[in-house]
């Protein structure tokens, strides 16, 4: 019998909105053959149960994260989760939430072989200013000036064999708590680029690079070069990656999210809704979706509620 997959991402402090298109988009395309993992924290109720309407698992983040941002401690998330269950799984993917979409099935075929997928972005190192800084700042000139002719990796979308994404969040965390190079803002971006171009991981396996123009995911939040096409997006008009990230940068691709991966007038039962998230919630998805009359009575229902103090509807 062959194995199912796992897809994982972290969503803490999110309304439904905004990982909306995530969720219903993954559920529609990975639904069937993969197991979608949520970690989650800080949701209301509303956000909660439409995950579990798309049948998504959820595993609250434990308080001990708390001091920590979800960007360097998902890799334990992860690991935890792979501890426990990773020998049930063929092909793992973790990924972005907030601005990621998929077109299709993340993993159509069993892995052939142990690998390390990992996504191209279309610029250098050296042409941008966030992923030179991190570059610098991290590891120093003489690791900058080594790869700052390579291509920018992203760490938002990393996929691959169970054991392989095992053995590189391990790899992950040790490089991340490692006392010799400096902690700065955005850490795992430029630690994940280190790794792969210094051939830190795999260990048992081979990298599959994804660039926009030929893989199975697409970041295009510094590129234009994509056009819509039979309800597509198309990359360098030939590639329809089955993944998208950082769509959310291109003001022109939002009507084609919301029509294809979004609901349309969503029934809200509203008495089952009453703690203060739950109408924040209701109030900034109904103005997403341009449902004036759902938000203006969560808005009122909002200034009525019992909340912290200090706690504000707009942000």
């Amino acid at each position: 019998m062959s194995k199912k997959n796992l897809i994982m991402g972290v969503a803490k402090h999110y309304w439904w909105y905004k990982i909306e298109p995530y969720y219903i988009s993954c559920a529609k395309h990975n639904g069937e053959n993969c197991d979608i993992v949520a970690f989650v924290k800080d949701l209301s109720r509303f956000t909660m149960d439409k995950l579990h309407e798309y049948h998504i698992h959820t595993i609250e983040i434990p308080d001990r994260f708390e001091k920590e941002g979800p960007i360097d401690y998902r890799y334990a998330l992860y690991i935890e989760m792979l501890n426990k269950k990773g020998s049930e799984y063929d092909q793992v993917l973790f990924c972005d939430t907030r601005d990621v979409f998929f077109q299709s099935a993340m993993f159509p075929a069993a892995s052939k072989e142990a690998y390390l997928g990992t996504a191209v972005e279309p610029g250098h190192i050296s042409d941008d200013d966030w992923n030179r800084r991190w570059m610098q700042e991290r590891f120093g000139m003489d690791v900058y000036e080594k790869f700052k002719d390579r291509n920018v990796l992203c760490a938002g979308t990393i996929w691959g064999t169970s054991d392989v994404i095992h053995s590189f969040c391990n790899a992950m965390i040790d490089n991340l708590s490692d006392p010799k190079y400096n902690f700065i803002d955005i850490n795992d971006q430029t630690s994940y680029q280190f790794m792969v171009y210094n051939n830190i991981v795999p260990k048992n396996g081979v990298v599959h690079f994804s660039p926009n123009d030929s893989g199975p995911t697409a970041t295009i939040g510094d590129s234009d070069d994509y056009v819509i096409k039979d309800d597509k997006l198309v990359c360098s008009g030939k590639n329809i990656p089955a993944l998208v990230h950082q769509w959310d940068r291109h003001k022109d691709l939002f009507p084609f999210v919301r029509r294809h991966y979004c609901e349309h007038s969503p029934k809200i039962r509203w008495s089952r809704y009453r703690d203060y998230l739950s109408l924040k919630d209701i109030a900034l998805s109904s103005y997403h979706d341009k449902n004036w009359f759902n938000m203006i009575i969560a808005c009122i229902k909002y200034l009525f509620a019992k909340k912290p103090a200090g706690e504000k509807l707009w942000k």
